[in-house]
Parts: structure tokens; C-alpha cells; sequence
């Protein structure tokens, strides 16, 4: 005989009314997400400056890792903040996930010995061209004057240092005034190096009987400077246009006068910006139109000139080493 379900049961399962039995559902399980690989960017290369040649600290962001199943540990050798000598070397980062899985990257790291001098204090005595008078404008490296064009090149090339470059140029001044100014100008400067230059006020006044008296000055100055430690840098004369209002000197003149100027860097050891050299002769476009002073682009080279007899003499060996 035929079983007659109750009402209520028509649009239920049988199960659900009594009605018989039926299979039991499987139940459904969560789909495990697939871990994106485990990943670890490390930063760029690291440069570092010592003048001391010591260790310097290194620091640097933590490397950050993608990826894995957290949580995620990062890890570096050497770690930030400690001290590194000078050469090149790597620091080693490992990130370690939750599953035990890990990644690595390594960034270099390089300490260098950065140039300097062994000298800091300078004094440039003398009369215009120490001074910075010039005759037209033709401006490159930055400053009126070429010590401080100087100190602009000094600082470009160290500038881990602090320097100072006192200028004592007086326009108009023959070598008698130079030499009675030089001790107070020494003293209050505290120089350890003499850039020293001067004779052209005489020379233009006087002629070639001032010859033998502007050395003379030249050599006691500078046999007094190096008697108190005082390194000296001694320069040419530089040219002088024939025939112009203020270049009144024979060129023949001047060229006698470099001569024993450049005898005098040979005798005493000194330092010797050969500006007339330099500057190429009489008819430099170097020299303004008054015949005498440099032009702002003469006076860059005047900087240049200096720059490259001070780095020769006074720098000390820049470099990496390797690593130890």
C-alpha cells in the first residue's frame, strides 16, 4: 500500500519528514590559498667617505620581504650600525618564513679614503692681483677674486674640510709694503702656507734696475716663512701687453724676473705656479684691456694654476683598499 505523506512534507525530503533515508552530503572543505613565493629586495649599494682612514658607522633600511607565510624575519650581516673599515665589501640579508623557507639578496658596500690635505690654513700676500682687480667681466668659476676661485676648487675637492684662505692683497703696493705687511699678515692668519706674489708695481715703475731688489724681498720673505714652518708657493710674474695704458713692463723684463723667480722655487724647495707660463706670453686674451690685469677668466686660471701646485704638494693619497 502506498505511503501517504502529510501536506506539510510536500516540498521537504523525505529524510526531513520521516519518510526513509537518503546519503549523507559530503561536507565542502576551504580551498587553501596558494603562498606567493617568498621574496627580499635589498637597497642600493652603499658608498662611504673617511678622511681618518678608521671605520665609519654604516647604516641602512632593513631589506623589505614579500611573499611567504608570516610572519617573515629579516636578517643582515654586517648589521646597521656598526663599523666598517676602509675597502669594499657586501652585507649578506636572509629572510626566513613561517614554513621554514628562505630568500637572500646582498647589496655592496664600499668605504673610501677621501682625499684631503695635510695643510688647512692659507694666506695669499700681495698687491692687485692678489687683490682681484680686473678690467673686464668673463666670469666661470664662482668669486671676484682668484682666492676665492681658490677656495671654491678647494672646497669642490674636499669638502670634508674646513679651509681658510685669507686674503691680503692692496692694490698699488711695491714689494717694500709687501714685505713690511707679511709679519702682521702672518701672525693674524695663521697660515701654514704662504702663496706668495708680487714685483709688477715696482717692475712698472722703476724698470729692470728693480729686478734684483723684488727677489731679494721675494727670497727674505721666503727664507723667513719656511724658517717658522710655513710652507711657501712662489708665482711667475704674469704677462704684460707692450703698449697698453697699464702694461708698461718690456716683455723681455718680465721674462728676466720669472727667470729668477723660478731659480728662486729651484733653491729654497718651494712650491711654483708658473703663471706667466700659463697665461701663454704677451698677447694672452687672458690679460684685459688695460694691458696688466688678468681677466675674471684669467684670474680662474690663476685659481687653476694654484690648485693644481697645492694639490701636488699637499694632498694625501685618496683610495679603497680591500676588505679584510
Amino acid at each position: 500500500m502506498r505511503r501517504v505523506l502529510p501536506a506539510a512534507c510536500a516540498a521537504l525530503t523525505l529524510a526531513a519528514c520521516g519518510g526513509g533515508s537518503s546519503a549523507p552530503s559530503t561536507p565542502t572543505q576551504p580551498t587553501t590559498p596558494t603562498a606567493t613565493p617568498l621574496a627580499l629586495t635589498c637597497p642600493a649599494p652603499v658608498a662611504l667617505r673617511t678622511t681618518t682612514g678608521q671605520p665609519v658607522t654604516l647604516t641602512y633600511v632593513t631589506p623589505q620581504a614579500t611573499g611567504g607565510t608570516a610572519p617573515v624575519s629579516v636578517s643582515c650581516t654586517p648589521a646597521s650600525g656598526s663599523a666598517v673599515p676602509v675597502g669594499s665589501g657586501s652585507v649578506s640579508c636572509t629572510a626566513t618564513d613561517a614554513r621554514a623557507q628562505t630568500t637572500s639578496c646582498s647589496f655592496g658596500v664600499t668605504v673610501a679614503i677621501a682625499p684631503t690635505l695635510s695643510v688647512e690654513r692659507f694666506l695669499s700676500l700681495g698687491d692687485s692681483f692678489t687683490f682681484g682687480t680686473t678690467s673686464r667681466v668673463d666670469r666661470v668659476i664662482p668669486g671676484d677674486t682668484y682666492t676665492q676661485k681658490l677656495e671654491f676648487l678647494l672646497r669642490e675637492r674636499y669638502p670634508d674640510q674646513p679651509f681658510t684662505l685669507t686674503n691680503a692683497g692692496v692694490p698699488g703696493q711695491f714689494m717694500d709694503q709687501i714685505e713690511d705687511r707679511y709679519p702682521a699678515a702672518l701672525r693674524q692668519s695663521n697660515a701654514q702656507v704662504l702663496i706668495l706674489q708680487g714685483g709688477a708695481n715696482d717692475l712698472n715703475t722703476e724698470g729692470a734696475r728693480s729686478i734684483t731688489d723684488i727677489v731679494t724681498r721675494l727670497e727674505r720673505i721666503t727664507r723667513d716663512a719656511q724658517g717658522r714652518r710655513v710652507s711657501v708657493i712662489l708665482a711667475t710674474l704674469t704677462p704684460q701687453r707692450p703698449g697698453s695704458t697699464k702694461g708698461t713692463t718690456s716683455p723681455a723684463d718680465i721674462r728676466t724676473i720669472n727667470a729668477r723667480i723660478l731659480d728662486l722655487c729651484r733653491r729654497y724647495q718651494t712650491g711654483c705656479a708658473d703663471l706667466y707660463t700659463a697665461f701663454g706670453g704677451e698677447q694672452s686674451p687672458l690679460i684685459g684691456t688695460d694691458g696688466l690685469h688678468p681677466t675674471p677668466a684669467g684670474y680662474d686660471l690663476i685659481a687653476e694654476t694654484y690648485f693644481e701646485v697645492i694639490r701636488r704638494l699637499f694632498e694625501r693619497t685618496a683610495g679603497v683598499l680591500p676588505l679584510s
